[in-house]
């Protein structure tokens, strides 16, 4: 697997993500399936690229994808960068809509949480800000986002992934 290519950003996110995040079984699988499909084809690889998406357990697809990572050579990231990559993915997601806003928020807070633990220097603006949209959510809104609420996630999510830019490439 080339440095830099697709393929290698998929799998350095599939192990921040690892580390900071949830990880998604099926995104899970379906990164093993890419890695067949690019010659990958060791144990572990193929173990994950055969399982079910339905029925992979998220501690099972978790274990597996460790090993499966180790095995092709993506080493486990520091705690900073592995929080400053599911950031910058969360914030991506969250731009583009494939994230609900409400699943977008609480991973965001979980990732922010992560950056700051690793990072003294780390935006704590953001996190209050963010902090103030979800009890927004939670107790004005009743849990469901309204155009204004997706509105200003959408503009933090864009704010913190500049940030982030600015820090450093990610």
């Amino acid at each position: 697997m080339e440095r830099g290519s697709d393929l290698h950003r998929r799998a350095e996110l599939a192990y921040a993500q690892l580390v900071v995040d949830d990880v998604d079984p099926a995104e899970a699988v379906m990164l093993a399936c890419d890695l067949l499909a690019a010659d990958l084809d060791g144990e572990a690889t193929v173990a994950l690229a055969i399982a079910s998406t339905r029925s992979l357990a998220p501690y099972a697809a978790e274990r597996m994808l460790r090993d499966m990572l180790d095995e092709v050579g993506i080493p486990e990231p520091e705690p900073g960068r592995a929080a400053q990559v599911a950031t910058a993915c969360v914030c991506a997601r969250i731009i583009d809509g494939t994230l609900s806003v409400a699943e977008g928020g609480h991973r965001l807070l979980g990732t922010l949480a992560q950056l700051a633990d690793a990072d003294p220097d780390a935006d704590s603006e953001a996190v209050g800000r963010l902090l103030r949209l979800l009890d927004r959510l939670e107790y004005d809104l009743g849990g469901v986002a309204d155009p204004a609420f997706r509105e200003d996630l959408h503009r933090l999510a864009s704010d913190i992934a500049a940030d982030l830019r600015g820090r450093e490439q990610y």
